[in-house]
């Protein structure tokens, strides 16, 4: 087995980010949460735990153009960017807004705030993924035109998905489990969308030989067996990756029914969930990612499935970012 601490990574998170007890969000809901605060990561959010090993990577190769893409709803694009100026690179990425059609970059609420980031360019696609980002076509023409001024590009995975990127949640086990210690959960929850972060923390805990089960909650309104077969090929990809034995299929575990009217649309029930996380514990979820997660948490807690003393440790992948608009800056 490869000793996954010994691969590289850029260094961009120094510390574990803090478990917290909810202890007023926990009479409200009935069990006992904790949350694992990955919305306070250097830049807003968890994508920076994958990007610490895939810009590793860029630099090493000795790349100075980062192309990628998630959608618009996702922090990726911006944090990537903000980490190619931190490493003299520059930067273009895609905003896929499959989830949402009616996004126009122009005059999007997160557009002073990408131009902010400082993208070389900022190209919109509306087509479901059907592949790596080296393969769609406007990347390809991205790619060309960066080598043609005598550059060499480097294609970053959609989202920080794939292996390498997700190591940062093996990392993550490791710190849940010197945080909650003599005290594990009966389960950690999560966002589930491709899948990457779900598996590395499934990873991760094995590794660990750590029995507590991920839960990833859907968040674009596909079924659970998509879902669970879309987290198996990635766990498959990291164990193979590490040279480890495979999970057991039963290993993974997704949760369906809560994702509302599809990527990026919440149901009422869940702005009430994220209402009532919000006022009775000051901290805000996005309503694409982690709200939904936590919408599922309650649901899961409703069924009585997690009332064992450890209760359930919801995992906020979500920072800030999302709910800023800088639209105001474009007036001055």
């Amino acid at each position: 087995m490869k000793a996954w601490k010994e691969i590289p990574r850029r260094g961009y998170v120094t510390q574990p980010t803090p478990l917290e007890e909810l202890f007023r969000f926990s009479q409200r809901v009935g069990v006992r949460v904790r949350i694992k605060r990955d919305d306070l990561l250097p830049l807003g959010g968890n994508k920076i735990r994958k990007l610490d090993y895939l810009l590793e990577e860029a630099v090493r190769v000795g790349a100075d153009t980062l192309i990628t893409a998630s959608t618009n709803q996702c922090c990726y694009n911006s944090m990537t960017a903000l980490l190619a100026s931190r490493e003299g690179m520059t930067c273009r990425v895609i905003m896929e807004s499959w989830g949402d059609t009616r996004y126009r970059y122009e005059t999007a609420s997160n557009h002073v705030m990408m131009e902010l980031c400082g993208p070389e360019e900022v190209a919109v696609v509306t087509n479901l993924p059907s592949g790596p980002v080296e393969d769609m076509p406007v990347a390809r023409r991205m790619a060309e035109e960066v080598r043609a001024a005598g550059k060499r590009p480097w294609f970053l995975s959609r989202g920080g998905s794939g292996p390498l990127g997700a190591l940062g949640y093996v990392r993550c086990a490791e710190e849940l489990l010197t945080q909650w210690g003599e005290d594990p959960p009966g389960a950690v929850i999560c966002p589930c969308g491709i899948g990457g972060t779900q598996a590395g923390l499934t990873v991760g805990l094995r590794l660990l030989e750590c029995s507590v089960p991920v839960v990833g909650i859907g968040v674009t309104g596909k079924s659970r067996g998509e879902m669970e077969a879309s987290v198996r090929s990635q766990c498959q990809e990291l164990t193979d990756f590490l040279e480890t034995e495979p999970l057991p299929e039963e290993a993974v575990r997704c949760v369906d029914g809560y994702s509302g009217g599809g990527y990026g649309k919440p149901s009422r029930e869940q702005v009430e969930w994220m209402r009532t996380l919000a006022s009775s514990q000051g901290i805000l979820t996005d309503p694409t990612y982690s709200g939904k997660a936590l919408y599922g948490l309650c649901g899961l807690a409703a069924e009585g499935a997690y009332a064992d003393p450890g209760g359930l440790v919801l995992l906020h992948t979500g920072g800030l970012q999302l709910f800023y608009d800088f639209s105001s800056l474009a007036e001055v």
